[in-house]
């Protein structure tokens, strides 16, 4: 069966699948797959879709990764956030670009490329939850299918990315002692400790790599408990924070140099860790995953760095590398699990979550071709 890349978008963004809730569109995703051919289509226990196609008795040589779940509406849309709508070359709709455009050009591509025949296996992952966490739903799929290589389907302009910033998310608790507000010499305010920090943190020297950048340090969130606390002092103070991470840093690294950095400003009573929140599959899995997202770069002689410039030729387009600053399911594949991965997808990073947001058809069509020139490369 012939698929078409375009109308298959449409399917899928005509579907409102917000994390959590993608079980229509695992549904649509398995039923496409059997019929563009693929021989082996199962969903596992967090409801992510895998599909195989090839000798059965081979390894899986690549698989192609993109999440069905996306973030919700917001705003004033000029067009029906579900309704899939094509004007003048671009298709509007939530998830057009991040990321049904690309699960949508690795289904179509891959099928294309089996009718001419396979000598290994390809997979192709349609995965779950990755708007709340990224790799979590990933690492079950790979526990499966153990592939030699990934491309991950994320947005990239057609570009070759070759490697990503990781992400820990850290809670810092300072702890103080509760009185009256009329009274706060009696008690210990842990506000005051907590300015200090974000004040002493500011200065924090970060590391830097020659592809991806400086890592960061944003404070994202600060709370105190109880909340709201009226006319008393609180009894803690938690600050959140984003930390972007480069590849190679270790967790126990990022957390020993902010607990040194704030005790060399004479800072104490406190506790720092990893943010561990519940998530929850429509399949009624449910974790408290530690978000703990380690950063990647894939080698530039790498032979999947090579043979996707070179797919990327064949489609007419010059083939260009960088690095992606948000983070991804390849945080599992390349970042914990060490496999050669690279990120590569239709449409514009800039486009996602965004109000109105769309892909290009051009960007839809082109990833099937890039996609399909890459399988014939490594497995045909």
């Amino acid at each position: 069966m012939t698929l078409d890349v375009v109308a298959l978008t449409q399917a899928m963004v005509r579907i409102p699948s917000l994390s959590g809730k993608e079980g229509e569109m695992a549904a649509l995703m398995a039923a496409t797959m059997r019929e563009a051919g693929f021989s082996s289509v199962t969903t596992d226990g967090n409801g992510s879709v895998l599909g195989l196609i090839g000798p059965a008795d081979a390894d899986v040589a690549l698989l192609f990764d993109g999440h069905m779940d996306v973030v919700p509406v917001a705003g004033d849309w000029r067009f029906d956030p579900f309704g899939a709508e094509i004007r003048d070359g671009r298709l509007y709709g939530r998830g057009s670009t991040d990321m049904k455009g690309g699960i949508a050009a690795a289904i179509c591509g891959v099928a294309e490329a089996a009718r001419d025949g396979l000598k290994r296996r390809v997979a192709v992952s349609a995965s779950v939850l990755e708007e709340v966490i990224e790799g979590h739903a990933l690492a079950s799929v790979l526990d499966v299918c153990s592939p030699q290589a990934v491309v991950i389907c994320e947005p990239s302009k057609l570009q070759i990315k070759a490697g990503q910033k990781g992400r820990v998310e850290l809670l810092l608790t300072f702890h103080g002692k509760p009185a009256h507000a009329a009274t706060p010499h009696i008690g210990v305010n842990p506000l005051h400790a907590a300015a200090r920090a974000l004040s002493a943190l500011e200065s924090l020297p970060l590391p830097s790599d020659e592809v991806l950048g400086k890592a960061l340090l944003v404070p994202t969130d600060i709370v105190s408990h109880p909340y709201p606390s009226i006319s008393m002092i609180p009894i803690s103070t938690t600050i959140r924070f984003d930390r972007r991470t480069v590849s190679g840093e270790r967790l126990e690294d990022v957390l020993a140099q902010i607990r040194a950095h704030l005790a060399s400003h004479g800072l104490s009573d406190f506790t720092l860790q990893v943010s561990e929140d519940p998530v929850a599959t429509y399949t009624g899995q449910h974790a408290t995953p530690a978000r703990w997202l380690p950063g990647w770069r894939c080698d530039t002689e790498a032979e999947l760095l090579q043979a996707a410039s070179a797919a990327v030729a064949a489609s007419g387009r010059e083939p260009k590398v960088g690095s992606w600053a948000f983070c991804t399911n390849g945080s599992e594949s390349a970042g914990r699990r060490g496999i050669p991965t690279i990120g590569l997808g239709p449409g514009n990073e800039e486009d996602a979550h965004t109000i109105d947001e769309s892909i290009a058809l051009e960007q839809l069509e082109g990833a099937r071709d890039v996609y399909r020139n890459l399988v014939r490369a490594v497995c045909g």
